[in-house]
């Protein structure tokens, strides 16, 4: 007998979330600090994810999710664990998956080039590069990149997210089972990345407006994440749970 398909109710994942962001405020507090301060020290490593200084940068604030997600569901040891080692696998997939795709939709232009195209698409390739110098083009041409990120987001992101959590629980963190568990949802799961996005991107225009190098998004990041990631929980909890929000 086929499993019955089970649709996210969005607006009642969301205010979960919300919710137990408020019940837990005292130790949540703790990790928003630890979130404001790993943020703040990435802010000040000059030249960022290209300085090999983030990589234990990068190292430091997966561990901290993996605290995250295991306190959240109550399996200690919260940090000195195997579990994080085992987690390494699919949180690899989804970087190698994420890469991947936009590598693809980076290279995507070229494509005909190879395929032996004739002229008058070259020339439209000339033209295309050269408008991509010009400034407002190249924020178009970063909107449609992100707009594709978001619509195959269910594929590269949200389903794989599951297994990752699964994993860090010492559970079967199989790609295959997150997308069976979440069958039917995916223009759900747009919807949610959607919701989720508009918020940072908004932060991040104020802040390069209002000049704060910065430091807006950091503030804002370090407890919006952690609302970010207990929506991710919650939806692990609807699916893998069996949790009602009705």
């Amino acid at each position: 007998m086929a499993e019955e398909i089970k649709n996210i109710p969005i607006e009642k994942i969301f205010k979960a979330a919300l919710a137990h962001l408020h019940t837990s405020q005292p130790v949540l507090r703790c990790f928003w600090l630890a979130n404001f301060v790993i943020l703040g020290a990435f802010a000040l490593i000059p030249g960022g994810l290209s300085n090999p200084l983030s990589i234990v940068w990068l190292l430091c604030y997966y561990v901290y999710w993996c605290g995250f997600f295991r306190f959240y569901f109550k399996k200690k040891p919260y940090f000195l664990t195997i579990d994080i080692f085992g987690s390494i696998v699919p949180s690899t997939k989804i970087f190698f998956i994420t890469v991947l795709a936009a590598f693809l939709l980076i290279i995507l232009p070229y494509l005909p080039l190879f395929m032996g195209f004739n002229e008058k698409y070259l020339l439209f390739f000339e033209k295309y590069m050269q408008a991509l110098q010009n400034a407002e083009a190249n924020i178009i041409n970063q909107i449609i990149l992100s707009a594709v990120l978001l619509i195959i987001s269910p594929l590269i992101i949200c389903r794989p997210y599951f297994a990752w959590i699964s994993s860090l629980q010492g559970l079967n963190g199989s790609m295959r089972k997150a997308f069976h568990k979440t069958e039917g949802n995916y223009w759900r799961f747009v919807w949610i990345m959607i919701v989720l996005n508009l918020p940072s991107l908004a932060i991040y225009e104020m802040d390069k407006y209002l000049g704060c190098h910065g430091w807006l998004s950091v503030g804002f990041y370090s407890i919006f994440f952690i609302y970010l990631n207990l929506v991710f929980a919650k939806l692990y909890d609807f699916f893998y749970n069996e949790q009602d929000f009705a």
